[in-house]
């Protein structure tokens, strides 16, 4: 499947959420509708598979803002979406170090379970801070948050691996569309099934096909997750209530997402229970091939 098909696909969840939000709206049979999306993305190569659909619905007549920081390592201006910065604390030389410390360690030999979860726990707690302090940074540009509530948009894209974008798509009530690869509390989320019997988890290195000690280790990490995911969400979760002057836990703010895009291909990934609102949309970022001629064709068949 090329890209123009994946294109088309999310193009049409999308604006299936966003057409969702206005169905009481009359629109008579000539007329031509066209709504307002916000982006709000994550950087990095998470923002890849998002510019692409912000691209797509900007050419196709729709209204896209896209919201990022201005200091970033990926994330810019567009053809058919318009950008709004806003400033940020920290240096590109933060984002830099971060590069070369994860680089380092994709880099480095095997190492055993317990360092390799305390390695990745250390860098995830710098990850967090970065989170955290471009999330207080967006929220504290009141002028930038009131343009936005202003604009009545229909539908928020985002990748909730930042939660920034899920919380403000909460406070403006509006429905969220998230497009992922993966998120570590993403069950508690979408109160999706996730069996450890056969559902590998973070750090194991383990497939669906386990044996007795992979599993016992496989259940030892997914009694570990709440604790990850409560030293990930904690501060957020201040930033959050702080933001929207009441307490709200962050698993209750995702678990509003409209639909999930899921950057996953059934080919590829140990099988999983999917949730009705979560789409499999692996591939999006493939190169486009020439397709099969039909000799090839024939010969396949043959």
């Amino acid at each position: 499947m090329t890209i123009t098909m994946h294109l088309g696909v999310i193009f049409c969840l999308v604006v299936g959420v966003v057409c969702s939000a206005v169905v009481d709206q009359k629109l008579s049979r000539n007329s031509s509708w066209t709504g307002k999306l916000l982006v709000v993305p994550m950087d990095g190569s998470h923002w890849t598979g998002v510019k692409a659909v912000a691209e797509e619905m900007g050419c196709r007549g729709h209204t896209v803002i896209v919201v990022i920081p201005e200091i970033s390592m990926r994330l810019g201006p567009g053809k058919h979406y318009i950008t709004k910065k806003f400033p940020v604390k920290y240096k590109l030389d933060l984002l830099n170090q971060m590069i070369a410390k994860h680089v380092n360690e994709l880099s480095a030999p095997e190492q055993s379970f317990l360092k390799s979860v305390t390695s990745n726990i250390y860098h995830l707690g710098k990850v967090v801070d970065y989170f955290i302090s471009t999330t207080e940074s967006l929220f504290q540009e009141q002028e930038l948050i009131e343009f936005l509530r202003d604009q009545n948009f229909d539908a928020v894209l985002t990748d909730p691996a930042m939660p920034m974008g899920a919380i403000l798509a909460y406070n403006l009530s509006v429905p969220a569309v998230y497009m992922l690869r993966g998120l570590m509390c993403e069950s508690k989320a979408t109160a999706c099934p996730d069996p450890p019997s056969y559902i590998p988890r973070f750090f194991t290195q383990n497939s669906d096909h386990m044996n007795f000690g992979e599993r016992v280790m496989n259940t030892l990490a997914s009694l570990m997750e709440p604790l990850m995911c409560g030293f990930m969400f904690s501060t957020f979760e201040e930033v959050t209530s702080k933001f929207l002057q009441r307490d709200v836990s962050l698993t209750e703010i995702l678990s509003t997402g409209a639909v999930w895009l899921m950057r996953y291909d059934f080919t590829l990934e140990f099988p999983k229970p999917l949730m009705p609102n979560m789409i499999n949309i692996g591939g999006i970022n493939c190169e486009v091939k020439n397709p099969l001629t039909k000799v090839s064709i024939t010969i396949l068949h043959v």
